[in-house]
């Protein structure tokens, strides 16, 4: 039996814009973001089509930008939001604001979170959500609008290699595994 998810990062924002680290910052889409979303919403519709199954529910991060974008994606699709505490991106303390730091793989940051509680925070999110594994709905995936940093976590959990460092903004991306493997 498959078992698969869709994945859809938040639209633009202005951090993504200006280079800077927005963490836990609630910043909003820019007009470029909110068309990002359409478009991933024109994708979605087509791939229900397509396929001859929607999307049953849109998973989202609280956080403004990821709400935002799933609102948008939920307008055109047809379907509810549930927003889901323990989504939100990684907590950079004293670097939030700034540059994007090079090593974004850091354990430690000043007065943020680490990537071990980012990962466990995310991860017990997804265990919560789907009981340890996402399996569709009457074969429809869930689809998850979240943040950057969730990617690889959700890569992670779901057993699935992936070349992206994480998707472009507003670009769902379907993930699928052939069996349910323990992560």
């Amino acid at each position: 039996m498959l078992t698969s998810v869709i994945f859809c990062r938040h639209g633009e924002t202005e951090s993504n814009l200006g280079g800077w680290l927005a963490g836990s910052r609630d910043v909003s889409l820019t007009e470029r973001g909110r068309a990002q979303a359409r478009e991933a919403a024109a994708t979605l519709v087509a791939m229900g089509r397509q396929e001859g199954r929607s999307v049953p529910v849109i998973h989202s991060s609280p956080q403004r930008r990821a709400l935002e974008t799933a609102g948008i994606l939920a307008g055109a699709l047809g379907v509810a939001v549930v927003p889901v505490p323990g989504l939100e991106e990684r907590r950079w303390g004293d670097l939030e604001g700034g540059a994007i730091p090079a090593d974004l793989l850091r354990e430690e940051v000043p007065n943020g979170e680490s990537l071990t509680a980012f990962r466990a925070r995310v991860t017990a999110a997804l265990d919560g959500l789907f009981g340890g594994l996402p399996v569709p709905v009457d074969g429809r995936p869930p689809l998850i609008v979240a943040h950057a940093g969730t990617w690889p976590v959700l890569c992670r959990w779901m057993g699935v290699e992936s070349a992206l460092l994480w998707p472009p903004n507003a670009a769902p991306v379907t993930l699928t595994r052939e069996t349910a493997a323990p992560r």
